[in-house]
C-alpha cells in the first residue's frame, strides 16, 4: 500500500504529562512472548537484548501495541540491530504488584534495555532502580512514571483533549447542544482533559453543554451513561468524549435519535461504523498512538548507542479526521487501533524537533488507492 503524509492542526505538546493512561487499566489476560532466545546470524552475541513488559494485554490497545512492537523487533533482529527480545504480559487488572514481580524476573534474564508500559506511575519506582542500577536502560512510554532513571516517552492528554474537543465543535459551526463523557473521573490525566475541555468549549459561546456524564472512555459504560440522560436532554448535536463514540452512536440508535458529531475510537470497528453509516456532521476519531511502543524500541537503540535522548519525549496523539477515514478504516482489523509507523529515522527526525523547537514529525498515514 501507498503512504503519503499528512499535516495536522495542532502541534504535538512538549511538556511530559504526569500520569498512567487510567482509560486503558482495564481487562484483564496474560502471557509471554520472546523471540529465540539464540542470537541471530545477523545480529551476533554483541547485539541487545530487549525487553517489554506491560501490565496488562485485555484491549485492543494494548494488544495493538504489543503486536506493533513485536513486528519492529522482529525485523530488528533479521537487520543485525538486537540479538534478540521478550514480551512479558502481567496477569490480572493492571496489577503493580505482579508487574513488580514479571519486571525481577526479567532483569534476572540481563537485558540490555528494558521496556516499560507501567501499571502505576508510582509503585514501580524501587524496580525501576534496580534496574537502572545494574546498567540496563529504562524506557517507560504510555505514562509518565515516578522514576527519575528513566526515560519517558508518551502522548499529550492535552493534545487528546484538544482533538477530541476542537475540531468536533468547528464541525457543528461553534454552535448548538453538546454532551461531554468524561474519562476516569479522579485519575490525573483525566483532570488535565476535563480541564482543557472547559478551557475550549470556554472559545465557542455558542455552544451550550446539556449534560455531563462519566463514560469512563469506554464504549459499553458511556453507551449507558448517554442513554441515561438523553430523555432530559434537548436536541443534541455533539458529545465530547475520548474515544467511546462507538458506545454513544449506539446510546442513540438505541433511544430512537440521530447520531450526533461524536469522538470515536480509532480502531477498525468504529471507523467502518462511521464510514458505513455516512455519518457525516463533525465526527473524529482520537486515541493515544500504540504505536509509542516502537518508538521506546528505537529511543532504547539509541540510548544503548550512546545517543543524547531527552529524558522526556512527547509524541503525537493519532487524529483521525474524516477526511483520512476511510484510508485507516480500509486497513485496520476490527479491533486493530490506528498507530503511527515508527521507522528509526522517523524517530530520530521527531527527537531532533523535540530538541530544537520544530515542527513536529508528521508520520505517514495509510491511503485505500495503490
Amino acid at each position: 500500500m501507498r503512504i503519503r503524509p499528512t499535516r495536522r492542526p495542532w502541534r504535538a505538546a512538549s511538556a511530559a504529562t504526569i500520569a498512567a493512561l487510567a482509560v486503558l487499566a482495564t481487562g484483564c489476560s496474560s502471557g509471554d512472548t520472546a523471540a529465540d532466545d539464540k542470537p541471530s546470524a545477523a545480529g551476533g552475541g554483541d547485539k541487545p537484548f530487549i525487553a517489554l513488559s506491560n501490565g496488562f494485554i485485555g484491549n485492543g490497545w494494548r494488544q495493538t501495541m504489543i503486536a506493533k512492537f513485536e513486528a519492529a523487533a522482529t525485523q530488528a533482529q533479521k537487520d543485525g540491530l538486537i540479538s534478540k527480545y521478550k514480551v512479558v504480559n502481567a496477569p490480572g487488572e493492571n496489577s503493580a504488584t505482579e508487574q513488580v514481580a514479571q519486571i525481577k524476573s526479567l532483569l534476572l534474564q540481563k537485558p540490555d534495555a528494558l521496556l516499560i508500559d507501567p501499571s502505576s506511575p508510582t509503585a514501580l519506582k524501587p524496580v525501576i532502580q534496580q534496574a537502572c542500577d545494574a546498567g540496563v536502560k529504562v524506557v517507560v512510554f504510555d505514562s509518565a512514571i515516578d522514576a527519575p532513571c528513566a526515560h519517558v516517552l508518551q502522548n499529550s492528554f492535552v493534545d487528546w483533549a484538544t482533538y477530541a474537543a476542537k475540531p468536533l465543535l468547528d464541525g457543528i459551526g461553534g454552535k448548538g447542544n453538546v454532551i461531554v463523557s468524561r474519562g476516569v473521573v479522579g485519575s490525573q490525566p483525566e483532570a488535565e482533559m476535563f480541564d482543557t475541555t472547559k478551557k475550549i468549549l470556554g472559545d465557542y459561546p455558542g455552544v451550550k453543554t446539556a449534560a455531563t456524564v462519566t463514560g469512563m472512555c469506554d464504549g459499553a459504560t458511556a453507551q449507558k451513561a448517554v442513554l441515561g440522560v438523553l430523555s432530559s436532554v434537548p436536541k443534541v448535536d455533539g458529545v465530547i468524549g475520548c474515544g467511546d463514540g462507538y458506545g454513544v452512536a449506539q446510546a442513540f440508535a438505541t433511544a430512537g435519535k440521530p447520531v450526533p458529531a461524536v469522538t470515536f475510537e480509532t480502531n477498525g470497528r468504529a471507523l467502518n461504523y462511521w464510514k458505513d453509516n455516512k455519518i457525516d456532521n463533525g465526527s473524529v476519531a482520537v486515541m493515544s498512538d500504540p504505536g509509542q511502543s516502537v518508538a521506546a524500541l528505537w529511543e532504547a537503540l539509541e540510548l544503548l548507542d550512546g545517543k543524547d535522548v531527552p529524558k522526556q519525549l512527547t509524541f503525537p496523539i493519532v487524529l483521525v479526521e474524516q477526511k483520512d477515514r476511510d484510508a485507516w478504516a480500509s486497513v485496520l482489523k476490527p479491533d486493530e487501533y490506528a498507530a503511527w509507523p515508527w521507522t528509526r529515522d522517523l524517530f530520530q527526525q521527531q527527537v531532533e524537533a523535540i530538541k530544537t523547537g520544530g515542527e513536529p514529525v508528521q508520520p505517514p498515514i495509510p491511503t485505500a488507492a495503490g
